[in-house]
């Protein structure tokens, strides 16, 4: 989860850390500890309230900017999505999940 896309998502509509706690029910410490990237594996539940509370769709929350152009939103799903963000904050060396992804295939 980049919580920089986050600060500067709430930076661009003018609102506060605390408004954007009050409009997603989630806490200033909490969301705080997202933006600094002090958490960095908030649940699926979070991350959908954080985007709605800044009226931006969920996947571009989780994708830069250059990845969110290349994936077609009606493939994904959620549960998709939170294996993606667990194996990306995961200690696991990435060849060795494609290598997995390709014995599964």
């Amino acid at each position: 989860m980049n919580g920089k896309k986050i600060r500067d998502l709430r930076m661009k509509k003018g609102m506060s850390l605390t408004e954007l706690a009050k409009l997603s029910g989630i806490s200033k410490s909490y969301l705080s500890f997202i933006e600094r990237g002090k958490q960095t594996n908030p649940s699926i539940e979070v991350i959908e309230k954080i985007s709605k509370a800044l009226s931006v769709d969920l996947q571009s929350l989780l994708t830069s900017n250059k990845l969110q152009k290349q994936i077609d939103p009606q493939n994904l799903d959620k549960e998709v999505i939170q294996l993606a963000i667990e194996m990306s904050n995961s200690n696991i060396d990435k060849e060795k999940l494609r290598q997995l992804i390709n014995l599964l295939k």
